[in-house]
């Protein structure tokens, strides 16, 4: 849920960088000792990906314990793709069943020690995971794997820009996202390590290659109306490594004018430095993925959560805009992104919920999960993030719902009760049949609530 302040035209700067200037040679890996494995994790593809293109052994993915059902369905299809393309040396195994997360580490590096010694390897190549999750297994994984004589070894990322890499002038890490943006768009990509599967060769790629010739063109206008099919839904292939993103610039770098104007083409690459700068922050501050940035608003009064939190995950709570979002993610594991900032912020500013009851919730369901994403976005919402949304932002869900969804398509297609009531109805709540919820909360009163207690952590 990537937060999308209002776009302006492209800065010429931005326009060239995208279309010439973004992608530069790759450089080369330096080669290992002698033969090696693959680990697969959150990068199932067979293109541009430098550890498995260097690696001459099995590929092993092993399944994670932990993942929503629309998430692991999503892997059974990109596991078929990965198939047809390495035949018999991708290898499935299951998940460790160990109660411990520790247990579970060590059981993955025994199978990893198994697959190295069978191939013949003296390394197991991987991607690079920065989560902080990611950063301790792979430690612990490390470790295990030495003392069997194989070495752990990365190659690339998951990012066009590897977090840690940018610093501001004093040396720190960025913590607001425009200059992080530029600092991005100046360090630019390297290009993709190998050419861009065939059609039919990669689901993912194929939604990527439909999106940029018929739909690129004219995002940065639909990308907030749920009822158009205006964004790229290309989330999920990114969170999974389906997609990299140094190939989706290389893409746009070489879309022309006549497929997609700059304005579209720019909009797109600076949703993806979004994910980059969460990526870059948590790295720096892994606490956030818990605790305020802000830290004033350790003082903040939340209420407790109760039966008011699973009205809101089940799409009752009498506002059609949030009902139908959280239908949406209950039935598909996805969300629209505008409609995300819709139900966050209903659950922080109108029910007061603490924002990472909402995150966890939004973790157990998304298809598209990304732990930076995620939990900053969430942040951003209830305003206590890196550049949060000021705390007197309140949105209004039925003035939110009437701008975005006029004609209430998107509401009455997750929200079947209010087939047929006319969309002012709707959007004012009158004459709605007696088999939709009435509105759990007063907004405008829980609107004054919300801004009392923003403020008076405001000064501290």
């Amino acid at each position: 849920m990537p937060h999308t302040p209002a776009q302006t035209a492209p800065a010429p700067d931005q326009a060239a960088t995208l279309t010439g200037d973004l992608a530069h040679p790759a450089p080369q890996a330096p080669c290992g000792a002698g033969p090696a494995i693959t680990w697969l994790r959150s990068d199932l593809r067979a293109h541009d990906h430098p550890a498995l293109e260097q690696a001459d052994g099995p590929a092993v993915f092993i399944r994670p314990t932990h993942a929503s059902p629309a998430r692991r369905a999503l892997w059974e299809e990109l596991l078929a793709d990965m198939r047809h393309a390495l035949g018999d040396r991708l290898v499935v195994e299951p998940a460790p069943t160990h109660p411990t997360r520790e247990a579970r580490w060590a059981a993955t590096a025994d199978t990893l020690l198994r697959h190295a010694r069978a191939a013949g390897a003296e390394e197991v190549l991987v991607q690079a995971d920065y989560t902080p999750k990611g950063l301790a297994r792979d430690k612990t994984v490390a470790e295990i794997l030495a003392t069997g004589g194989v070495r752990l070894r990365a190659l690339g990322s998951g990012y066009a820009v590897p977090p840690g890499t940018l610093r501001t002038g004093a040396g720190g890490h960025y913590k607001v996202f425009t200059p992080f943006y530029r600092a991005w768009l100046d360090c630019g990509a390297d290009a993709p390590t190998s050419p861009a599967p065939a059609t039919g060769a990669s689901r993912a790629w194929d939604h990527w290659e439909e999106f940029r010739r018929h739909r690129l063109a004219g995002y940065a206008e639909h990308r907030d109306l749920p009822a158009v099919d205006g964004t790229s839904r290309i989330s999920a292939y990114l969170a999974t490594g389906a997609l990299h993103p140094r190939t989706l610039l290389a893409s746009l770098a070489a879309t022309d004018e006549d497929t997609a104007p700059a304005e579209d083409r720019v909009a797109f690459a600076r949703e993806l430095a979004f994910r980059e700068f969460y990526a870059d922050f948590v790295y720096h501050r892994p606490e956030t993925l818990q605790e305020d940035v802000n830290p004033r608003f350790a003082g903040f009064t939340w209420n407790t959560p109760g039966e008011d939190l699973e009205v809101w995950k089940e799409g009752r709570t009498g506002y059609p805009i949030v009902d139908a979002g959280m239908r949406q993610l209950a039935a598909t594991g996805w969300m629209h992104n505008r409609v995300r900032m819709l139900v966050a912020s209903f659950l922080t500013k109108d029910l007061h919920l603490p924002w990472q009851v909402g995150a966890g919730h939004f973790r157990e369901l998304l298809v598209d999960y990304d732990p930076a994403i995620n939990q900053h976005s969430w942040q951003w919402c209830a305003g206590t993030g890196t550049d949060a949304s000021p705390y007197f932002r309140i949105f209004n869900p039925l003035t939110q719902g009437k701008k975005f969804d006029p004609d209430a398509t998107y509401i009455t297609r997750w929200v079947p009760e209010l087939a047929g009531v006319p969309a002012a109805d709707i959007h004012s709540l009158r004459n709605l049949p007696a088999a939709y919820p009435r509105p759990m909360v007063d907004h405008a009163e829980e609107r004054r609530v919300a801004l009392a207690r923003y403020e008076a952590v405001k000064g501290n």
